[in-house]
């Protein structure tokens, strides 16, 4: 969210430590260092502009990034960050023996290693590697800098360390940053650490640290340390002691996910200089009774008077419960406070809203009851403002209307009914998260083109009914899902302009109808449409297929006909396809498999879809859910199907196929879900662990499959492959040339009947005219004939269907 980012930021500015800056001064550089740092630029691929700009001043000291001393000219700040450089790490900065300040954040090293050389710098206090690409073991060399005050290592998790020992002898260490560094080995961290007294700042985020100790093997050290970050690591533990020993000094803490668990300790509540306070995500539990603030002596609770100097306050996403209020009250001076996620109960009052400094409430996802008048006019004024969940009451809360700075607003599934009123539409313009959906709105909404900071508008689950609205071309997240919406989908179309930002796009289950407009060239950075549940029509458009970002695709339950077009196979990540119950009619297109190999669902159910499965279904080797039920697909099931290893749900009820299952189809070891009822399988069920677990429902309708779990026995003297997948063509064409030669003997037998038939035509038809014995008999002859050609014609078909299956085999 970005308000709570932006707060924070400016929160962690005033906590935060005066850095090191650089000033430049008038002294003019000494040669040997000027050729210095010329070789050392001379390393980079892409030299900036300022770097360039050097070799026309003859004063390096004059150099952008580059600083002397005063009084003896010596190059003493070397800082070249976030100048977008690559390129070598060169040892020609040895030539600088006085430096104090090294600044090589942001640049890419291509992989090197750190290099051990910097470690000869004794008089550096300040060195910055952040996010330069270096890989592998940290030199252990770096402890050979007694003078360094900062430290910051943090990147992109491709440097890792095994113990922390060298740092020891950093005993004047301020500022030590190793964020994405790998620690997981470094089982000692915290007895290392605890040796630099002198230690203001230490952030370990994201080290995949998997020790906390909860006592310290000595008293705590670091008892100057201010901000202590040790998020996203793998702790497992319940907070510790030690850490609450800090709390004289310590201003900021954030722990967010870093599996903490159990009850908050209640000696937080001393901890009386803390300002930032971030627990979020993780297992945290416990309850706030009445009485909490009586309670001092016990512990497992909140703290019943934290801080009162605190002003960003993050316990989202935890197990915690019970009321909160009373002690939320004790925190005058809050900025951001966010609770949500969690099972708090409790009513709010105007009492609990006298917060004077808040700018972030997030109070969502709890069962927290809004107890206010209508005409509270609150003290605060809101940058964001989520609600989801909490009951504000039938009416739409008036108070909103007094919050002239929000830019995020959540209040969705507040039981809120009735229209949204005017003022809300007409509200702040730099509002752009607004999040109406799961209550019971009704009436029109306005256009949005005017709305240019508005990115997100979510108004799903209500009743709003008209038109769709126009939307502004930075317009990134629009869902109107599950309303009344009416008419068709040409305001969406004329939004649709160039260089526009729209992402997702949701209008699901409305009442649109038409034709879908062959409007979507221009949709390039969609990533997901979703106009199933509607009335539309036609065609699906052919500019679908430049939707090249989609990653699903749902059109399911309208009135298109036709079959999908070709283009539709430039979207080859794609993961979700859904055009189910529609009318499109063909054969399944082949190129679904060859081309979109990114599929994991794909769904063609309820339509007129004919003709066989084909065998490049079996290439989307992601595929997690197949269904093509209710169509009239005949031949057999595709002998390749086992190649779908992670396949978890197929449906292929309603069809017409026939034959035997494939002699691998056991091989499926992900399915969950499977329906192959009402079709013309015959031959045995498959065996494997998962076809154990189905039941006979889905199975019905096909009378001659055997095996559990169907009554039906398998006897071992039934033909096992009546119609089966073989990988033999010598079998196949076999097949073929005896269902050739029948087909020629039998053509060749009604010839001869014909022609004898007209030869002796008026002679027999005379005799038999006059003769009732021969009356009789030839009636007989024609019953006997009529069952002969039924028989022959039964087996010549099954024939035809058995040669069609081989062919879909694999050779």
């Amino acid at each position: 969210m970005e308000g709570v980012a932006l707060v924070l930021s400016l929160l962690l500015v005033v906590v935060n430590l005066d850095g090191f800056s650089c000033v430049y001064s008038g002294s003019h550089c000494i040669e040997s260092e000027k050729n210095a740092l010329i070789k050392f630029s001379q390393g980079f691929k892409n030299p900036s502009r300022s770097m360039l700009s050097w070799m026309l001043e003859e004063n390096c000291c004059s150099w952008k990034g580059v600083e002397c001393d005063n009084k003896t000219g010596h190059v003493i700040t070397l800082d070249l960050h976030k100048q977008f450089l690559q390129g070598e790490f060169r040892n020609s900065l040895l030539g600088l023996p006085y430096l104090r300040h090294l600044d090589m954040s942001h640049i890419d090293f291509l992989g090197e290693r750190i290099p051990e050389f910097i470690s000869s710098f004794k008089d550096l206090e300040y060195l910055n590697l952040s996010k330069t690409n270096f890989r592998g073991m940290i030199p252990e060399h770096l402890g050979n800098l007694s003078r360094l005050q900062f430290l910051d290592l943090s990147g992109d998790f491709s440097l890792r360390v095994d113990n922390l020992e060298w740092i020891h002898s950093l005993f004047s260490m301020k500022i030590l940053d190793l964020s994405g560094v790998d620690m997981k080995r470094a089982e000692n961290w915290l007895h290392d650490i605890n040796l630099l007294s002198s230690l203001l700042e230490l952030r370990l985020s994201a080290c995949q640290l998997v020790t906390l100790p909860k006592f310290l093997p000595t008293f705590v050290n670091f008892t100057s340390l201010r901000i202590l970050d040790l998020s996203l690591n793998y702790f497992d533990a319940t907070i510790p002691t030690w850490l609450l020993n800090t709390s004289h000094s310590l201003v900021y803490l954030n722990l967010t996910r870093s599996q903490v668990y159990g009850l908050l300790p209640n000696a937080f509540g001393n901890m009386s200089s803390l300002r930032v306070l971030d627990l979020s995500g993780n297992s945290l539990r416990g309850n706030l009774p009445h009485s909490f603030e009586k309670m001092s002596s016990l512990t497992g609770y909140l703290p019943p008077t934290l801080p009162s100097k605190l002003k960003y306050l993050d316990i989202s996403d935890n197990k915690m419960e019970g009321p909160l209020a009373r002690s939320i009250t004790q925190l005058k001076q809050l900025v951001v406070l966010n609770v949500s996620w969690n099972s708090f109960n409790d009513s709010i009052t105007e009492h609990f809203l006298n917060l004077t400094h808040l700018r972030v409430l997030d109070l969502s996802s709890n069962s927290f009851i809004f107890n206010v008048s209508a005409t509270w006019m609150p003290r605060f004024q809101l940058d964001s403002l989520s609600l989801k969940s909490c009951g504000l009451g039938a009416q739409f809360p008036q108070w909103i209307q007094t919050q002239k700075e929000l830019s995020f607003i959540d209040i969705s599934r507040t039981n809120i009914s009735g229209e949204v009123p005017d003022w809300f539409w007409n509200f702040s313009a730099k509002v752009y998260h607004i999040d109406l959906s799961g209550n019971n709105f009704s009436g029109e909404i306005p256009e949005f083109t005017e709305r240019v900071c508005l990115t997100k508008l979510d108004l799903s689950d209500n009743n709003f009914h008209g038109p769709l609205p126009h939307f502004s071309p930075k317009m990134m997240t629009l869902i109107l899902a599950r309303n009344s919406f009416n008419g068709t989908i040409a305001p969406v179309c004329e939004s649709l302009v160039m260089n526009n930002s729209l992402s997702l796009l949701d209008l699901s289950s409305n009442f649109l109808s038409g034709q879908l407009s062959d409007c979507w060239r221009y949709g390039k950075n969609l990533q997901g449409l979703n106009l199933g549940h509607n009335d539309l029509s036609g065609e699906i458009p052919r500019s679908i297929g430049d939707l090249t970002n989609l990653f699903f695709l749902q059109l399911q339950n309208n009135s298109f006909s036709k079959n999908l077009l070709s283009s539709l196979k430039n979207i080859t990540g794609l993961k979700i396809l859904d055009v189910s119950e529609n009318s499109l009619s063909g054969n399944i297109p082949f190129w679904l498999g060859e081309n979109l190999h990114a599929l994991e669902i794909l769904v063609l159910s309820r339509n007129n879809y004919d003709g066989i499965i084909p065998r490049e279904i079996c290439q989307l080797t992601e595929l997690r859910v197949l269904n093509l039920s209710s169509n009239n697909f005949r031949g057999v099931i595709p002998c390749d199907i086992h190649n779908l290893k992670i396949l978890e749900s197929l449906d292929l009820s309603s069809n017409h196929l026939s034959g035997s299952f494939p002699p691998r189809m056991g091989e499926l070891p992900s399915l969950e879900f499977v329906n192959f009822s009402f079709n013309d399988l015959t031959g045995k069920i498959p065996v494997g662990p998962q076809f154990h677990t189905f039941e006979n429902s889905s199975y019905v309708g096909n009378a001659n499959l055997c095996g559990f779990p169907v009554s039906r026995f398998c006897s071992d003297h039934l033909h096992e492959d009546m119609v089966h997948c073989s990988n033999n063509n010598q079998e196949v064409q076999a097949i073929e040339h005896e269902e050739n030669n029948n087909w020629l003997d039998e053509f060749s037998f009604y010839i001869s009947m014909g022609i004898g038939f007209y030869t002796g035509f008026w002679l027999f038809w005379v005799t038999l005219m006059l003769k009732e014995s021969w009356r009789y008999a030839y009636m007989r002859f024609l019953e006997n004939m009529g069952n002969k050609i039924y028989v022959f014609a039964a087996i010549r078909l099954k024939n035809i269907q058995a040669a069609k299956g081989l062919r879909n085999c694999p050779n």
